[in-house]
């Protein structure tokens, strides 16, 4: 019996449980660690800052005012996270407004290597979650506070729970990827539906 060296590695010997665990703790360190460090940079990343800001200071979740006079550009769902997450530490920080990307990202990651796990050779389903954290647009969208890591994770997320329901003969209700994709219009209007 001949085996790769892929076969023998000591992450795709392991349950698809703990190697989700290891890929969940390896995108934490190499994304999480990293969000405060720098102020913003861009534009998007404050004007998106501060609707979440204006809903927890004036108290309007659904329609906040930007600045005193302008209502907000996209849909609430980016901006709820951050709104959450920053009054649970206080203020709102370059840390807290990254977060969501940030575990966005982390569950897109999680996401493909189970799936891919429950289709193909382990190792590829590693291969492809590796793939996917290393790539260089993943990695930047996770560590700002801008809407296109957590659209881009509905969707995907969204598309493989499409993909199972296709499996089952489209038997059922695929009550995951409706969320998933009503997330998505939720994080940037009718392209989180239209898009999938």
């Amino acid at each position: 019996m001949n085996k790769t060296a892929m076969e023998v590695s000591p992450l795709t010997t392991k349950a698809p449980g703990r190697t989700t665990a290891l890929l969940t703790a390896l995108c934490l360190v190499s994304v999480v660690l990293f969000l405060g460090l720098t102020p913003f940079n861009t534009r998007g990343e404050p004007r998106e800052a501060i609707v979440a800001y204006s809903m927890i200071q004036d108290g309007n979740w659904i329609l906040p005012v930007n600045n005193g006079d302008e209502i907000a550009f996209k849909p609430p769902l980016l901006h709820w996270l951050v709104a959450l997450l920053s009054t649970l530490s206080g203020h709102i920080t370059e840390f807290t407004a990254r977060l969501p990307s940030a575990l966005a990202a982390t569950a897109m990651i999680a996401a493909t290597f189970r799936f891919f796990a429950h289709r193909h050779d382990k190792s590829v389903a590693l291969l492809a979650a590796l793939l996917t954290l290393t790539n260089f647009e993943v990695h930047r969208a996770a560590m700002t506070c801008r809407v296109d890591m957590l659209l881009s994770a509905l969707i995907v997320m969204g598309l493989y729970d499409l993909y199972r329901w296709y499996e089952r003969g489209l038997h059922g209700t695929p009550w995951a990827a409706w969320l998933c994709l009503a997330g998505a219009a939720l994080t940037k209007g009718p392209v989180g539906i239209v898009l999938p």
